[in-house]
């Protein structure tokens, strides 16, 4: 069982990840030696974790796409295994629905991902089917959701100071280095990074300070199963007419169930993920569209069965972290 306590804990570091321990603590009236030592048990069984994810402007520096898998059931299990450890594939999960699998991808450059896409499924095992959608537009993403449990006053004094971002600029191989890091322990201090990147604790913070602020990349608090409260996953696969998708866009994506809210080049053009408690909480988000938008279609809904893998973070039945493939959101070679 996962105490109040520790769903505020992680409640505080989805509004900001990498908050210094006193500051978290300060907000939830405890010491930092305290939410420290809780960090780390939850951590530590697989329960809670921090890791980078693509931010804001991610589809500015990298390219991204949603691909649905169908498979032979004999070679369910096998195909599964593959995914999982192939690093481009960040999340893997068996859907309802039309497809066996779900899976997003990753890449630094539209090269990498056509090469992916065309290349890495030739010799998967299996495979009857796919589909690939390519991000285009983000509204909204996991990263932003949050899960409520802090009062609104805490969880405002855990919000960071909003920054201007700096210029646009071309990530390297020294990013790319503290990705993977960060990747293996998001809470990982200054020193550490740069111990493991081979630069110093102030060039680390810099770095790792600047791609945060200019909204390329930003941190994640994911969590395994038993700390999500029974949410269960539902994504819509909307074809929206064209004048109304950014609205709807950003309708979806102001709703505190959405997880995702993107717009896509496929067969849809919009793709809503929601995490509800019961799943008739879907139809009263088709029938806002239909209000909304009319003339929009639902190509496909889909339930998550189970998730393997999310971010990079591969999960036992459980959903608890059992280890990561850090994701190539920057290749070094860039």
């Amino acid at each position: 069982m996962i105490s109040e306590l520790d769903l505020e804990i992680v409640n505080a570091l989805q509004i900001n990840p990498r908050a210094d321990w006193s500051r978290v603590a300060d907000v939830l009236e405890l010491s930092g030696p305290t939410v420290a030592r809780r960090w780390s048990a939850l951590a530590g069984q697989g329960l809670a974790w921090i890791t980078p994810s693509p931010g804001p402007r991610y589809l500015s520096a990298g390219w991204s796409a949603f691909i649905n898998l169908s498979s032979t059931p004999e070679h369910h299990g096998a195909l599964i295994e593959r995914l999982c450890a192939e690093p481009a594939f960040g999340t893997v999960s068996l859907v309802s629905g039309p497809h066996d699998l779900f899976v997003d991808c990753f890449a630094s450059s539209h090269e990498e991902l056509m090469s992916i896409i065309t290349g890495s499924f030739a010799d998967l095992p299996g495979v009857t089917r796919r589909e690939v959608v390519f991000v285009t537009q983000l509204y909204r993403q996991a990263s932003d959701w949050r899960s409520g449990t802090l009062e609104p006053a805490r969880a405002r004094l855990m919000a960071k100071g909003s920054t201007p971002p700096p210029p646009a600029y071309s990530p390297d191989k020294l990013d790319a280095a503290l990705l993977e890091a960060l990747a293996r322990d998001g809470r990982a201090g200054w020193a550490e990074l740069g111990s493991a990147c081979g630069v110093s604790a102030q060039t680390a913070r810099r770095r790792v300070e600047r791609f945060l602020a200019s909204g390329y990349i930003t941190m994640r608090c994911d969590t395994a199963a038993a700390v999500q409260q029974n949410l269960r996953e539902v994504s819509l696969a909307l074809n929206v007419p064209a004048t109304q998708v950014d609205d709807v866009g950003r309708y979806f994506a102001a709703l505190p169930s959405c997880r995702l809210s993107a717009q896509v080049l496929g067969a849809q053009n919009l793709v809503v993920t929601f995490w509800v408690r019961d799943y008739l909480e879907v139809q009263a988000h088709e029938r806002e569209l239909a209000a909304r938008a009319p003339g929009s279609t639902v190509i496909s809904r889909q339930a998550v069965v189970r998730t393997y893998k999310r971010l990079g973070h591969v999960l036992d039945e459980s959903g608890r972290s059992t280890g990561v493939v850090p994701l190539p959101l920057w290749r070094e070679g860039r």
